[in-house]
């Protein structure tokens, strides 16, 4: 999970431009340099986390810390799927990172579940 955001991370932060494939027509025209600047700061949100995530990758694994991950994948997924469905700037081709994330739930969910207590 850590190296799937950090793939992402460094994009949006050194190339918030990429994110514009997964944007519609009406999404493109709407950025701005503002919004290149919100992407970089979510950029360095996603590298932080990132981070966390390979930090928590060399600790014993507990039910709080495998459901703490799941979650920090959640969330992500949650934006992403409103996102779509709420605004007219994101193309289907946002589900693609948002299945990865939402994968990566499921899955620190189900770990979660079957670590010791």
């Amino acid at each position: 999970m850590a190296i799937y955001w950090l793939g992402f991370g460094l994009g949006t932060t050194f190339y918030p431009a990429m994110l514009q494939m997964f944007m519609t027509p009406e999404g493109i025209s709407a950025s701005t340099t503002f919004s290149d600047h919100v992407w970089l700061h979510d950029g360095l949100d996603i590298l932080s986390v990132a981070l966390l995530i390979f930090v928590l990758g060399g600790v014993r694994a507990t039910r709080t810390t495998l459901r703490a991950a799941a979650t920090v994948a959640a969330l992500p997924a949650i934006a992403m799927i409103y996102g779509l469905l709420m605004t007219p700037y994101w193309s289907p081709l946002f589900l693609i990172p948002g299945a990865g994330c939402l994968a990566f739930a499921v899955w620190g969910f189900v770990l979660s579940s079957r670590a010791p207590a």
